[in-house]
This record gives structure tokens, sequence and C-alpha cells, in this order.
């Protein structure tokens, strides 16, 4: 039975070459497209694919939108990002939500199909190019922590983990109420008005 592959990309071109790249090689078929971050996710919510590869930098939902939702709903399915997305954090993000790979655009296709077996076998696999980048990220850059305190943050972290409120309350001896009182803390100190977004957004600010 084929794999099959879901594209997640803003550009039609990139994921018609794609496309042909996977249909291409046997028991591969590029199942599902999607041009932003919502279209996939809509789609993550009727089929799963056996493999995404996803783009950062999208309309509506970007690829850390994404990501953070496949890693609370379908985190069994493995992601390979493919980007021109090359700093040193980015990378570190995508890490942190789950990804099991991740490629710049020049990439050759033998490198993306080899990324892509090597992710379906369970393996992660970043290439010298990746961990070159992220060993020379100086990490400079000014972030936010939102002015969350450490109870927060730590529910945070069981969330993009995948772990119900059920659970996390159990697990931090509180009542469901009260864990639901602090996400409502986090989504107000954020400006976000949901799980995915509040994940996605700590996972850009190394929150995570």
């Amino acid at each position: 039975m084929s794999k099959k592959v879901m594209v997640v990309d803003n550009h039609a071109l990139i994921r018609q070459g794609l496309k042909l790249i996977f249909e291409s090689i046997d028991n591969f078929e590029v199942a599902y497209e999607a041009g932003n971050g919502e279209e996939a996710i809509e789609i993550l919510k009727q089929e799963l694919p056996d493999v995404i590869l996803l783009d950062i930098i999208m309309e509506n939902i970007d690829g850390f939108g994404v990501m953070a939702y496949i890693n609370q709903f379908c985190p069994e399915v493995p992601v390979v990002v493919l980007t021109t997305v090359d700093t040193g954090d980015n990378i570190k993000k995508m890490l942190v939500l789950g990804a099991k790979g991740y490629l710049l655009k020049d990439a050759s296709p033998d490198a993306i199909v080899n990324t892509v077996n090597n992710v379906l076998q369970g393996n992660t696999l970043l290439p010298n190019k990746i961990t070159e980048i992220m060993a020379e990220n100086d990490n400079n850059d000014q972030k936010t922590d939102f002015n969350l305190d450490k109870m927060e943050i730590a529910i945070l972290s069981d969330i993009s983990k995948g772990m119900r409120i059920k659970d996390i309350a159990i697990k931090i001896h509180l009542s469901e109420r009260t864990v639901k009182n602090h996400l409502s803390s986090i989504y107000t100190k954020m400006s976000v008005s949901s799980g995915i977004e509040a994940v996605a957004l700590a996972a850009k600010n190394n929150m995570i």
C-alpha cells in the first residue's frame, strides 16, 4: 500500500514539484495538499496522512500553528519541515514541537525522499547544514515570557505534549476548573484564543 504524503505549502509550484517527485517513486502518493495552515488543520481533522511536508511561512495559520496542532492531536504523524527559514531558533522551535526532519527548499529530491523515508521509520534526521546553523545560533534575539508564572508555563508545557486538562489537573493536584482558569489567564496574557496558538507562541519564544 502506498504511503500517503501531505504537502502543506503556500506556493502551488512547490506543491506540484513535490507531487512530481513522489509520484515518480513506488509506494508513495501525494494524497493531500494544503495552501495554508488553516486548510491543513481542516484536512487533519478528517484524514491522517502517513507523513507531512510542512512549510513555515503561510497565511492564516503558519507552520508553527500547524505543528502545534499536530503535536496535540496527531503526534503519531511524522513531520518534515521544508522551508526557506534558516535561523537556529526557528529550527529549534519546530523540533521542540515535534518535527522529525528539517530541510531547506534548496534540498535535492534525493535528500527530501531520504528524509521522508527516515522519519517514516521513526528516526529524526537533520542534514549537516541544519545542525551547523543550530550550533552557530547565538540566540541573542530578545524574547518575552508574557509574564507567565511557573505554574502557567508548566501547564503550557503539558498542553504541548498533548495532555488533556483532566490529566494535567491530576498531575498537579488541582481541580479541572482551576486548570481552566490558569489557561484563561494564559490566553489573556498572550493575546490568543486557543491552546494551539498559545503553544505555538510559547515555542517561538523558547518558553517550552
